[in-house]
């Protein structure tokens, strides 16, 4: 009986064991793992294509990449119409050195006068018959001239500008239409921020609401992902599909990593007549701003604020609050009256201060001399690479000599900064976790059977319903009777005589 309850009370106790196992989750110890493989945005969006590294957002809002200065910028306008002179008009260097003309009067801040000879170019262009990916540059540089020349005034109302600015998107979605893996997708996102600002024109109520890529300004955006698969993706096999430097192997199943990238932009409110409609992975903005910062008309609170909002969705604190930084310091270009810009640095504290809350608290002194020291590098980085060209052109160094810059670069380190553990994902491997899980739970199935079963002998001990046999007895009464009585033969050992 007694070992028949044990079995019994070992097998209830067993069953709730493995029920009680089966709804509790196994937490892995801090720190383990069992590979590392790389995150979803390394698959880029376009075969062979770019694709993001929280580095390069890093870098855009410290300003570390070179720029070139308006010493080579009057340079190249020089050498440009020389070489002009005696070209074939309809020539495709022709068309090239135009291009370059037009393009270095907007980086000396004139793209009004570039405007006009793409606008002869396009002629040419049309003249010919010429289309497709050749007439790119002329739609993408025609469309980015007339914006950068409008803009400002199109947003205070000029209803002149206005038309201009419109007549520039359209150029730029014809760009898109014509060659869309471009500069990183620059233009399809030159296209969505240009028709946002534009927007804000007749609806300032947008710059306190949304940045320029549709992320909603009010709330955690920590909590935002619209789409959040980080779960399912740590435990995939795709890194399979990885070279160790983080390359894909194939395209095979590059749109389906893709789908597992943490959405942004186009939140709930957002106006129906703008041209992005849907969230989209986080890294096709972040490219788009990265290349108009880098090629285009460089920082500006637009950008800096909507990296802010990005990397905060991604969980990058460290880059979002560098990037609050940097728009708080460019938020006199934030719309156009002083409220705009006071808004602007309200909201980048409050931001700041939600990352500041989440943080190491020894960490938060840190932040700001960190972020200024990396700006200041960035930027002296800028002057000495302005100032090496100026003098190498003053002393008559052709721009197209490929050595141009080897004694600039001689002995100084990269002013890339390193791809880092954030850009990879520490994933644990399905069979390792499972067997983990199995072990686990059939221990706790047993330990609890155990316990179940050790309380119930217990139990019974203690309500006499289960007592020790007599060795060598059947069965253990419960009530001793008298001895027998002594009927001669050899007596007992403790038998008196």
């Amino acid at each position: 009986m007694r070992i028949g309850c044990f079995l019994i009370a070992l097998l209830f106790g067993s069953c709730a064991g493995v029920g009680g196992a089966a709804l509790s989750h196994i937490q892995l110890p801090p720190g383990f793992q069992t590979a590392s493989g790389p995150m979803p945005h390394f698959a880029p969006k376009y075969k062979g294509g770019v694709s993001l590294r929280y580095a390069m957002v890093h870098d855009v809002i410290h300003e570390r990449f070179p720029v070139h200065g308006p010493a080579y910028y009057r340079e190249r306008d020089r050498q440009a119409r020389e070489r002009l002179k005696v070209l074939p008009a309809d020539s495709q260097e022709a068309f090239d050195l135009t291009d370059d003309l037009a393009v270095g009067l907007d980086r000396l801040g004139r793209p009004a006068d570039g405007v006009p000879l793409l606008r002869e170019k396009l002629a040419r262009h049309e003249e010919k018959g010429l289309g497709g990916r050749f007439v790119y540059t002329t739609y993408a540089n025609l469309g980015t001239l007339l914006i950068h020349a409008n803009l400002k005034a199109a947003l205070t109302g000029n209803a002149t500008a206005k038309v201009q600015a419109a007549e520039g998107l359209e150029f730029v979605l014809r760009s898109i239409a014509v060659n869309p893996e471009a500069h990183f997708g620059r233009e399809e996102w030159q296209l969505h921020i240009a028709g946002y600002l534009l927007a804000c024109g007749d609806n300032p109520a947008l710059l306190m609401g949304f940045d320029c890529v549709g992320n909603r300004l009010s709330g955690d955006p920590s909590g935002w992902h619209a789409v959040s698969n980080d779960h399912a993706w740590g435990f995939g096999d795709y890194d399979r599909d990885f070279a160790p430097d983080g390359t894909l192997r194939t395209q095979d199943r590059r749109t389906e990593i893709r789908r597992y990238i943490t959405t942004v932009g186009a939140g709930k409110d957002w106006p129906k007549t703008l041209s992005l409609q849907q969230p989209v992975p986080f890294d096709e903005p972040c490219l788009g701003i990265i290349g108009m910062w880098r090629q285009g008309g460089g920082a500006n609170p637009y950008f800096a604020l909507a990296l802010g909002e990005i990397m905060a969705r991604v969980g990058q604190r460290y880059i979002a609050w560098t990037a609050y930084e940097r728009a708080s310091k460019l938020a006199d270009k934030y719309g156009w009256k002083p409220e705009h810009a006071t808004f602007l640095r309200e909201h980048s504290r409050r931001r700041q201060q939600e990352i500041e809350d989440k943080i190491p608290a020894d960490e938060v002194p840190k932040l700001r001399p960190r972020f200024e020291a990396e700006l200041a590098h960035g930027q002296q980085f800028h002057r000495e690479y302005q100032e090496f060209e100026a003098k190498k052109i003053a002393a008559g160094v052709d721009l197209r000599d490929e050595h141009f810059f080897d004694e600039f670069y001689k002995d100084r380190e990269p002013i890339a900064t390193p791809v880092g553990e954030s850009e990879w994902y520490a994933r644990v491997d399905r069979d390792v976790v499972g067997s983990l899980q199995f072990r686990t739970k059939a221990s706790f199935a047993l330990l609890c059977g155990g316990i179940v079963a050790f309380a119930v002998v217990a139990f019974g001990r203690v309500m006499g319903w289960l007592r020790p046999r007599a060795k060598g007895s059947v069965l253990q009464p419960r009530h001793s009777d008298p001895p027998p009585p002594w009927h001669g033969g050899p007596p007992p050992p403790d038998a008196r005589l």
